[in-house]
């Protein structure tokens, strides 16, 4: 079982963005003389949401304060970039951080991000596809030429090449069965969380991907399956719940920018999102704060021992082997994060570890 962080890189009303960066810093920092095995880094553009548009610039400057933890990228969305130049950054950062690079990638999901881009959403699957292929390429041959729908190339050598081979281990997100089964074919791992969706329908999920890698030669227990969760660990039940309004932002955001969203369409091939998303717009703390683990909130707020329990559902009911943990949600104030990271570094992560062995 591994442990991680995860940054969204929210913007939050006077607090200035580059104070946010570099307390993300001090926290990984800290995250790794606690013990944190990986950190990992989302793309997003054009909203409050998530303001890192280029997560391989950040990853470089984490490969050059951390010695020993992975670094993802949860996801670079691979419409919105040449796969070349991708491949090129990946490469880069897997050199810098001595072949500690995950690549995690997908196709985006909001619909404000296409839409600033001139991008098609509704081919975003195709393009996620052909893009892989062209990275893949670029990772492990020397020459290679490549003539697509969505790009051309001609004669490519790229450098560098990275540390790990035949390449860094790549990661897909999704949360639609086809997507669950092409990676299962294939033999790519998956990168989940229950947001939109039930415990019960990412467990179908995953039966799907791991018959999937067994049809297809690759043995389910060597998969790597990071899940990501909002984290929020404090003294007591109620100290959390005082500050479970941090997360209820993530929704109320999110709520306007996914498909389907009042005033957005919903394109092709994103029919697994809510059906209506503006009810995620209308959740309060206390329906947060009382929502059933296995409803798909994908918010763990509470003391270590709440926080063990619920967590310890997620463990018995998936495959899961990597926790990607939020622990910087809203506007949550730099030293409760510490003070968080920390309780669940040494009254949290024993008791999982413990779940574990007895599984």
């Amino acid at each position: 079982m591994k442990f991680g962080l995860f940054y969204l890189f929210s913007e939050f009303g006077d607090i200035p963005q580059e104070r946010i960066f570099n307390e993300v810093l001090e926290e990984i920092d800290y995250g790794e003389e606690l013990g944190f095995d990986s950190v990992w880094l989302p793309e997003h553009h054009f909203s409050v949401y998530g303001t890192l548009g280029n997560p391989m610039t950040f990853a470089a400057a984490i490969a050059q304060r951390t010695k020993r933890m992975l670094i993802g990228t949860s996801v670079m969305v691979l419409p919105f970039q040449h796969p070349l130049r991708l491949a090129e950054d990946a490469a880069l950062v897997d050199a810098l951080s001595g072949g500690r690079l995950l690549l995690g990638m997908g196709r985006g999901y909001q619909v404000p991000e296409f839409d600033v881009l001139n991008i098609p959403q509704d081919a975003s699957r195709a393009m996620f596809l052909e893009a892989l292929e062209i990275i893949v390429k670029a990772f492990t041959e020397e020459n290679f030429s490549h003539d697509g729908k969505f790009w051309k190339v001609r004669n490519a050598t790229v450098f560098p090449k990275p540390v790990q081979k035949p390449h860094p281990p790549i990661y897909w997100a999704g949360i639609s069965p086809a997507t669950y089964e092409l990676a299962g074919r294939l033999g790519y791992s998956i990168l989940r969380g229950p947001n939109f969706t039930s415990i019960s329908s990412v467990e179908e999920n995953f039966e799907v991907y791991a018959t999937k890698l067994r049809e297809h030669g690759h043995d389910p227990d060597q998969m790597d399956l990071p899940f990501s969760l909002k984290v929020y660990v404090a003294p007591t039940d109620e100290e959390a719940k005082a500050e479970i309004h941090h997360a209820l932002w993530f929704y109320h955001t999110l709520s306007k920018l996914l498909p389907g969203a009042p005033g957005r369409p919903t394109p092709a091939g994103y029919d697994q999102y809510p059906r209506d998303p503006s009810v995620l717009g209308e959740l309060t703390a206390d329906q947060l704060w009382d929502a059933d683990v296995g409803a798909g909130s994908g918010t763990v707020f509470g003391s270590p021992e709440r926080v063990i329990e619920q967590l310890r559902f997620y463990q018995s009911r998936t495959p899961i082997n990597h926790w990607m943990l939020w622990f910087k949600i809203g506007g949550l104030e730099h030293h409760k994060v510490m003070r968080s990271m920390e309780l669940f570094t040494t009254e949290v992560m024993p008791a999982l570890r413990e779940a574990e062995v007895k599984v």
